[in-house]
């Protein structure tokens, strides 16, 4: 799950947590024609709510919580499903926050680029770093940063 979708490590736990709610779903030979979860409840398990680990998620931003020009959504990564109510978990890279949502929209084709981040964050951090020293030795010419 987490090499497919290119999801860092760190988040682990979650794939944990989403693989073990799949097999409580999922038919075993154990009990015959029926899932554990059937088996348990007595009913037989809803899985059109299912998304994909790791994929694009849009959260809902309500309306009190937002201005005219802010944006009606959040672009977040889907981990997997609240147990305590029926909403998704989702995680935000901007804030590094998980949030809980039933006002989702997914975009199950692709996922987060985290590579993009890292890179994005580490030239800011040369430029900065490069501009600092050509001030420090007064040099007359720019030196653009390099990246490998």
């Amino acid at each position: 799950m987490l090499a497919r979708m290119k999801v860092p490590k760190e988040f682990w736990p979650e794939a944990v947590n989403r693989s073990c709610h799949i097999l409580n779903i999922c038919p075993t030979h154990v009990v015959k024609d029926v899932t554990p979860e059937e088996a348990w409840s007595g009913k037989k398990p809803e899985v059109s709510y299912f998304r994909t680990f790791g994929c694009l998620a849009y959260a809902h931003n309500s309306d009190n919580l937002r201005t005219k020009l802010d944006n009606k959504s959040t672009k977040c990564v889907m981990l997997g499903v609240n147990k305590e109510s029926k909403a998704y978990r989702l995680y935000n890279p901007e804030t590094q926050k998980i949030i809980i949502s039933r006002d989702v929209v997914f975009n199950e084709a692709s996922g987060w680029n985290w590579n993009d981040k890292l890179r994005k964050e580490a030239s800011v951090y040369l430029e900065e770093t490069e501009t600092e020293k050509i001030v420090e030795e007064g040099e007359d010419e720019l030196v653009e940063p390099r990246f490998n």
